[in-house]
């Protein structure tokens, strides 16, 4: 629904037993991390880092992290920097992790053709990784027009 202050209460509701924010759906393993940041929604997502911070290591069936998702979807923003460098995920390697197919996040942000300019540009964010078809990103390019 998108509504920080439902996932509030719902979190409120359950501070004693933290384990809903594991939750993964049936068959796919997402989380509502996953969903939150795939949709962008930022208040969301910063509410369940705030009530479980070790959420963010879950991945769904097909080894995406909360980066992934990030990168799955054009937002408006520069979300997938906003999380990186304003909710301290970057001390986590995330940022580089693989997913099931050898892509880390910087590969699917090239792919979709996400626009954050913050997150490629970030240290931590390996520009140089290959995937599993041994291709490097075409983001190089984009890092030499930002810099």
């Amino acid at each position: 629904m998108r509504d920080a202050a439902i996932t509030k209460q719902l979190l409120d509701g359950s501070s004693q037993d933290k384990s809903v924010i594991y939750l993964g759906i049936k068959n796919s393993n997402r989380t509502a991390l996953h969903i939150a940041s795939y949709n962008g929604c930022m208040d969301i997502v910063k509410l369940l880092l705030s009530h479980a911070p070790d959420c963010c290591e879950q991945v769904d069936e097909n080894g995406n992290n909360v980066f992934h998702f990030a990168m799955m979807k054009k937002h408006p923003s520069h979300f997938g920097s906003e999380v990186l460098i304003k909710d301290g995920l970057r001390v986590r390697g995330l940022v580089n992790e693989k997913d099931a197919q050898g892509d880390t996040p910087i590969h699917l942000l090239a792919s979709f053709g996400v626009n954050d300019v913050d997150f490629i540009l970030d240290e931590t964010v390996d520009k140089m990784e290959r995937n599993k078809e041994k291709l490097k990103t075409e983001i190089n390019k984009e890092i030499n027009r930002y810099q």
